[in-house]
């Protein structure tokens, strides 16, 4: 099939004070190629104020020739698999709503596409 970039949002809800951050990236829909950040580069760095959570990741459509994205924090894999189509926009319940993946302050966050 014919890769289809698609976009996704994550949504990051600080610990001590609430603050929440919308991250919108690009997805290449490329096996092990990793999720683009709004500034262009492969990761995204969280402020160093707190710690965070991974609260939503939204996927707008998805693509054609991956399913998932493995979640890479400071170069490691988490062990952290976000599946495309349970997290669409269009879900009523998403994958990290109900538990979301703590991340420690001024982290790297990468997320690596699978098929």
């Amino acid at each position: 099939m014919v890769a289809a970039a698609f976009n996704e949002t994550l949504i990051f809800r600080g610990i001590k004070n609430g603050r929440t951050m919308h991250i919108r990236a690009t997805v290449s829909d490329v096996a092990a190629a990793y999720a683009v950040a709004p500034d262009g580069n492969g990761f995204i760095q969280l402020p160093a104020d707190q710690d965070y959570l991974l609260q939503d990741v939204i996927v707008v459509t998805g693509g054609t020739d991956t399913s998932n994205q493995e979640l890479f924090v400071n170069s490691m894999s988490t062990g952290v698999v976000i599946d495309n189509k349970s997290n669409l926009n269009t879900a009523n319940s998403r994958q990290f709503q109900q538990a979301p993946i703590p991340i420690r302050a001024g982290s790297l966050i990468r997320l690596k596409q699978a098929a």
